[in-house]
C-alpha cells in the first residue's frame, strides 16, 4: 500500500490506528467533507489482516456495511450469511428461518474473514479520499486552542502533523490511551482460545453457526466460503495447556470436536492452517472520551473474543461517534456538545452489555442453574428468540431479562397446575 503525505501536514481529523474502527470512523467523517487522515504504525501489505479474530460479523453489525462502502461483502462471492445455534446443557436455542428477527428480514449474520474484510476496509477508506499514513507512529502529542500537534516518526525520520480533532482507533493496547492518561479496566477472562481452518468439513443446514456449550467451555463451527469451516474452542486454560507440541494439540483438538455430539463430524477434517489463539486476553474498559479525544473499537472497549462483539463493535463505536458529529462542527461548544452525546450514545448502547459478557468470562459457574436457565429458554420459543438476539447485540441485556422473568413465572404457573 503506498503511503501518501500532506504538503502542509495539516488535516481536519487524526485518527490514530487503521485498522476496522480507524477505517470506518475515517470514511464517515471523509463522507462529511473533513480531511482525514489515518496514521498506522504498521507497514501494510496490499493483504494484510488480522490474524487473531474469529470474525463472526453479529447481525446489529451487517447493517452498517453499505455505510462504508462494503455493502458488496455481503455477497456469497465474499461471505458467508449465518445465523447461530446454541447447543446448551438445557436444550438447543434454534428459531425457524435464517433471520434472527422475524420482523427484521434480512437481520442475519455473516462469517466474514478478516483476510477479505481488513483490505476491503483500507481500500474504502482511501477511495472515499482518506490518507493512510502507514508504517507511522504517533510518538507524542499536544493540544493547544486551535487543535492538535502530532510528533509522528516513520522509517524517513520524524515528523509534525497538526489536526483540528484526533480519534484513537490504535487497539487494545492502545498507545494513545496511555499517551493522554486514559485508564485501563481490565477484567479476567479465564479461558484460552484454539482456532483452525479446515477442508472436509460438511456445513450445516442452512450454513448455520454451530455453538456448542460443553461444560465450561464452548466450542464453535463457522462455514465459510469456498467449502472451509473454522473452528474455534474456548477453554479452560488448564485443558489447553495439557495439548503439547504443535501436531499433539492439532490431534487433541481435533478429538475434542469429535466428541461433541451436535456438532459437525470433523472426521474428514483437512487442515489448511497451523492452530492459532491466545492463553490470556482480558477484557479492557476505557473511557469512550477522554479530554477532547473520542475513543473507537478496541481502544475503547476490548472484551473476551468469546462473545464474538469485536468486528461489531469495531464498526459500531465509529458509527456513533460520526452520528454524534453530524450536523456540529469541530470546534467550541458544538463540538463539546458531540462529545457529550458521544459518551452516553456509547454508555447505552455498548456498555450495557459489558457486564454479562465479562460474567461469561469466568468458568466457576453454578453449572445447575445454568441448566435450569437454558431449560426455561429452550421451552419457550419467544425466549429463544429474545436469547439470539441478545447474542446477536439487536436487543439490550434488560429487554432479556424482562422475557426471562416472564418465562420463569409462566413456568412456574405451569409447574404448579401441574
Amino acid at each position: 500500500m503506498n503511503t501518501q503525505k500532506y504538503d502542509d501536514s495539516s488535516v481536519d481529523v487524526a485518527v490514530v490506528g487503521g485498522s476496522l474502527a480507524g477505517c470506518a470512523i475515517a470514511i464517515h467523517l471523509s463522507k462529511m467533507g473533513y480531511r482525514v487522515a489515518v496514521f498506522e504504525k504498521k507497514v501494510m501489505a496490499e493483504q494484510s489482516y488480522k490474524k487473531l479474530c474469529t470474525h463472526f460479523v453479529q447481525p446489529h453489525t451487517v447493517p452498517l456495511l453499505a455505510g462504508l462502502g462494503l455493502d458488496h461483502l455481503c455477497e456469497p462471492a465474499w461471505s458467508v450469511a449465518t445465523k447461530a445455534v446454541f447447543i446448551t446443557p438445557g436444550g438447543v436455542v434454534e428459531t425457524p428461518g435464517s433471520d434472527y428477527d422475524p420482523e427484521q428480514p434480512g437481520s442475519y449474520a455473516l462469517n466474514l474473514e478478516r483476510r477479505i474484510l481488513d483490505p476491503a476496509i483500507r481500500a474504502a477508506a482511501q477511495r472515499q479520499g482518506v490518507e493512510y499514513i502507514e508504517g507511522t507512529s504517533v510518538e507524542s502529542l499536544e493540544e493547544d486552542d486551535s487543535g492538535w500537534t502530532l510528533d509522528t516518526r516513520s522509517r524517513n525520520g520524524s515528523q509534525l502533523y497538526r489536526a483540528r480533532m484526533v480519534v484513537g482507533a490504535d487497539g487494545h493496547r492502545s498507545r494513545l490511551a496511555r499517551l493522554l492518561g486514559n485508564p485501563t479496566e481490565s477484567r479476567p477472562n479465564e479461558r484460552a482460545a484454539l482456532f483452525g481452518y479446515f477442508t472436509g468439513i460438511e456445513a450445516p443446514e442452512g450454513n448455520r453457526s454451530i455453538f456448542v456449550m460443553n461444560d465450561r467451555d464452548l466450542a464453535c463451527t463457522y462455514p465459510l466460503i469456498d467449502g472451509r469451516t473454522e473452528l474455534v474452542l474456548f477453554a479452560e486454560k488448564s485443558r489447553v495447556e495439557s495439548w503439547h507440541g504443535p501436531e499433539g494439540r492439532l490431534q487433541e483438538f481435533l478429538k475434542y470436536f469429535d466428541g461433541l455430539d451436535q456438532a459437525p463430524s470433523v472426521a474428514n477434517a483437512v487442515p489448511e492452517s497451523p492452530l492459532l489463539g491466545y492463553s490470556d486476553y482480558p477484557s479492557q474498559l476505557r473511557q469512550p472520551v477522554l479530554g477532547s479525544v473520542p475513543f473507537v473499537g478496541d481502544a475503547a472497549l476490548s472484551l473476551d473474543p468469546m462473545s464474538g462483539v469485536g468486528c461489531g463493535f469495531a464498526l459500531l463505536s465509529a458509527d456513533l461517534l460520526a452520528r454524534s458529529l453530524a450536523d456540529r462542527s469541530l470546534g467550541g461548544a458544538s463540538f463539546r456538545e458531540a462529545m457529550d452525546d458521544y459518551r452516553q450514545r456509547f454508555e447505552s448502547t455498548v456498555l450495557p452489555h459489558v457486564e454479562g459478557i465479562c460474567g461469561d468470562s469466568l468458568v466457576d459457574k453454578d453449572q445447575a442453574s445454568r441448566k435450569r436457565m437454558f431449560e426455561t429458554i429452550c421451552e419457550s420459543q419467544e425466549l429463544s428468540q429474545k436469547y439470539l438476539a441478545l447474542t446477536g447485540r439487536m436487543v439490550l441485556p434488560e429487554e432479556f431479562q424482562r422475557a426471562f422473568m416472564r418465562g420463569l413465572m409462566t413456568r412456574g404457573v405451569g409447574a404448579v397446575r401441574k
